[in-house]
C-alpha cells in the first residue's frame, strides 16, 4: 500500500516543525515560522521526507556488535546452566535483527 494511499486523510499538526530553534537561545523562545514563507515550506517537505535525525537507518555497527554479543553470552550461560542441572528452567531471549536498534534510540 503506498504512502500517500494510507495518509491521504490524514492531518498533521506542524506547531514542532515550524519552531525555529536557531535563535531560541537569544529570545527565550522559538520562534514559530509561517507555514506558507519559503523556510516553513522547507521545514515542512523536511518532516515529511525520511530524512529527520531519527530515521537515518540503523544504530551504529559497534553498538549492535556489542548488544549481539550481550545477548549471545546470555542465552549461551542459560544453556549452560540447563546442561548442567536439567531441572533448571533456562529463559532464552530471541534475538530480533532491529532490538539493538529499538534500544540505541
Amino acid at each position: 500500500m503506498s504512502r500517500t494511499y494510507r495518509r491521504r486523510r490524514h492531518r498533521y499538526e506542524y506547531r514542532w516543525v515550524l519552531r525555529d530553534w536557531r535563535n531560541a537561545p537569544f529570545l527565550g523562545a522559538p520562534l514559530l515560522l509561517d507555514r506558507h514563507s519559503a523556510d516553513g515550506r522547507r521545514a515542512v517537505a523536511r518532516f515529511h521526507s525520511d530524512n529527520e535525525i531519527t530515521m537515518r537507518g540503523a544504530a551504529p555497527r559497534w553498538y549492535r556488535k556489542v548488544y549481539g554479543r550481550r545477548l549471545s553470552t546470555f542465552n549461551d550461560k542459560q544453556l549452560r546452566r540447563w546442561l548442567a542441572d536439567p531441572g533448571y528452567d533456562p529463559v532464552m531471549l530471541a534475538w530480533h535483527r532491529h532490538a539493538a536498534n529499538w534500544s540505541w534510540w
